[in-house]
């Protein structure tokens, strides 16, 4: 039965990571905010700030009824989960029969107008969207705009493709937005806010915090195979870094003057691990080895792949799964993050990506973009989307010349009308996130997306 202990609209807030500290910001007098999260200790956070926790998977775990998990439940396949995969087949279809159980009876019990959460990344959370879909119940996944400081609503939160947008006309002042942005984006030295002011590779800090979240994340790990439900692992992304760390002293990357101007060289931008546009939006991709592996056998006898690591990643081409392609293919090269991304475009003519920003600010730059995943920028004109590998290799083979380009005015218009759809404000973290404004700025986005809204946003 619902609960009936409020008269006003509720909107469900399943608070992760940062949000668990800053959902509570985004309570306001138009509706009331229903809290649940993950686990244990972001309920803790969602209780440090004065808020109240209705339901905490984790800690309610034990106390779930399983649901039938009906055949064929999910939009993705039941292997793309990126933390359960340490449970045995039995336990992980105990865990999806308690996820179902669990959105169901808090959808009911509250009822809200909207669900707020974030991209599908994890199992958890595509469990929440298709039992809101069954309800009717909006699902609020906020993506940053490629201009700064606007975000919008995802169409459909499985995915960010370009395909399921349904853009308006743009005015006079997303306009001016659009063009101050490619202005911007055109000049040599371009870095998108999110790869600023990054930690150096040989940084202490990040290799202390990595042993010690290592040892953690080991003890937890042991202790949830007999004790305490837990959901997430992060072992091997904290393992990674100490890996990387200490192969960073010895072994080396290759050097991109040093290919010859006699070869074409082919750019893939490595992308970080693990990652929901690997996982969810390039699932059947999502092994980078083997999709590196696959590229190179799309290359003509002139061809070299060049392969750069995420500036976020520092050492991801170190792990011994991309030294063992490096040293079986001759055709193959790797240079470190902090090789920048424009040096790279202005040797090449072709890039290869599932979902990289990097394939947008190619395209931008008049280079020929193959894209094998789902990305903002996939359905536009100009760029060439590729469904199997068979169609890669005869992309690779046809004359640069010949490849379709974007046309740097039909960009423009697209993205002055993904900023037209778009709301000020940004909900994910940077330097403004807790000010008065974006906190403002955030609430009416919410509320316009539950239908709550009055007014425009400022």
């Amino acid at each position: 039965m619902p609960d009936a202990a409020s008269t006003k609209p509720r909107i469900l807030m399943f608070a992760r990571g940062y949000q668990a500290d800053f959902f509570p910001e985004l309570r306001d007098d138009a509706y009331e905010a229903v809290y649940v999260t993950l686990t244990r200790e972001e309920a803790a956070q969602v209780r440090a700030t004065g808020a109240e926790v209705a339901a905490c998977f984790e800690a309610d775990y034990d106390a779930i009824t399983p649901a039938e998990v009906p055949e064929h439940y999910l939009y993705t396949s039941f292997m793309a989960e990126r933390f359960l995969g340490r449970y045995d087949h039995d336990k992980r279809i105990e865990i999806l029969g308690k996820e179902i159980a669990f959105w169901r009876g808090l959808l009911d019990r509250f009822e809200p107008v909207a669900v707020l959460n974030e991209l599908v990344a994890i199992e958890i959370s595509e469990v929440l969207l298709i039992e809101s879909r069954a309800r009717d119940i909006p699902y609020l996944a906020g993506m940053n705009c490629v201009v700064e400081d606007f975000f919008y609503w995802l169409p459909d939160p499985m995915t960010i493709s370009g395909r399921t947008f349904d853009l308006p006309e743009p005015g006079a002042e997303a306009k001016a937005e659009a063009a101050a942005y490619f202005e911007e984006l055109r000049q040599q030295d371009y870095k998108p806010f999110y790869v600023k002011n990054l930690a150096g590779r040989r940084d202490l800090r990040p290799l202390a915090a990595g042993v010690l979240k290592t040892i953690q994340w080991w003890w937890r790990d042991r202790r949830s195979r007999t004790g305490a439900f837990r959901y997430e692992s992060y072992l091997e992304e904290y393992s990674k870094r100490i890996q990387t760390f200490f192969a960073s002293f010895m072994r080396p990357y290759d050097r991109l003057e040093e290919i010859g101007e006699d070869k074409e060289i082919v750019f893939y931008p490595l992308h970080q691990e693990p990652e929901a546009t690997l996982n969810y939006m390039s699932e059947f991709m999502a092994n980078q080895a083997a999709s590196i592996e696959n590229i190179l056998k799309c290359l003509g006898p002139h061809q070299v792949l060049v392969v750069k690591e995420h500036p976020v990643d520092k050492g991801a081409l170190l792990r011994p799964k991309f030294r063992t392609l490096r040293d079986n293919y001759s055709a193959l090269r790797y240079l470190p993050a902090e090789v920048p991304g424009r040096a790279v475009l202005k040797r090449c003519e072709r890039v290869v990506t599932m979902t990289s920003t990097v394939g947008w600010e190619a395209a931008n730059l008049g280079k020929s973009v193959c894209v094998m995943g789902e990305i903002f920028y996939d359905d536009l004109p100009g760029i060439k989307r590729v469904a199997s590998w068979k169609e890669l290799r005869e992309a690779m083979r046809t004359p640069v010349a010949k490849l379709p380009r974007v046309d740097p005015a039909t960009a423009e218009h697209f993205v002055a009308a993904m900023t037209e759809a778009s709301y000020r404000g940004n909900p994910f973290p940077y330097p403004e996130l807790y000010s008065e404004r974006n906190i403002a700025r955030v609430k009416h986005a919410i509320m316009d997306g539950a239908g709550l809204a009055k007014g425009p946003s400022t």
